[in-house]
């Protein structure tokens, strides 16, 4: 079994996509946790292959360099695009 497939087998068996959008650093700190390796350069690169194949969702913040992550166990199904804020403003007269 290679370390992609220990990482996503073992996000799926504890239910990870139930957590929401999560920051890039709480899926480093899994994947230490999994694989047992610290080189930051490889965590990135096996992180960024599951980003790739379609196993994380990415949500822009309102700062627009942050962004956070959700797991997906089952990357052929996409999420829908979530609906912007919508302001209107409320009077009683």
């Amino acid at each position: 079994m290679n370390a992609v497939n220990s990482v996503i087998g073992y996000m799926k068996h504890k239910n990870t996509e139930e957590l929401g959008f999560m920051k890039y650093s709480y899926f480093r700190k899994l994947i230490k946790y999994i694989l047992d390796i610290h080189r930051e350069y490889l965590i990135r690169k096996l992180f960024l292959k599951m980003f790739d194949d379609g196993y994380f969702y990415k949500k822009t913040l309102k700062n627009k360099s942050s962004y956070k992550y959700k797991f997906n166990p089952n990357p052929k199904i996409k999420i829908k695009e979530e609906k912007k804020d919508i302001n209107f403003i409320v009077s009683w007269d």
